[in-house]
């Protein structure tokens, strides 16, 4: 097996689990009890390719703050005038 590494801009929050399912499933969402008191971030992904919509993902509190980082607006106008070029 090979070694990657892989980079993208995300949007995120911190919320809970129960918050998340809502937002994701609306009316069919299947909330348990004890949801409301697990913490992470909805995690929404830009469209790819042909996709219209933005895929909205789920992640532990713990794996998410390991693995990101907030960028400020300087990043962000940084990389979308490198990738406008």
């Amino acid at each position: 097996m090979e070694n990657y590494i892989g980079c993208k801009i995300i949007r995120a929050e911190l919320t809970n689990l129960e918050k998340y399912k809502s937002k994701k499933y609306g009316k069919n969402a299947r909330i348990e009890i004890g949801d409301n008191l697990i913490e992470g971030y909805v995690v929404i992904y830009p469209p790819i390719g042909d996709e219209k919509e933005c895929y909205i993902s789920w992640s532990p509190k713990a794996v998410f703050e390991k693995a990101y980082r907030i960028i400020d607006n300087t990043e962000v106008d940084l990389i979308n005038g490198f990738f406008s070029e």
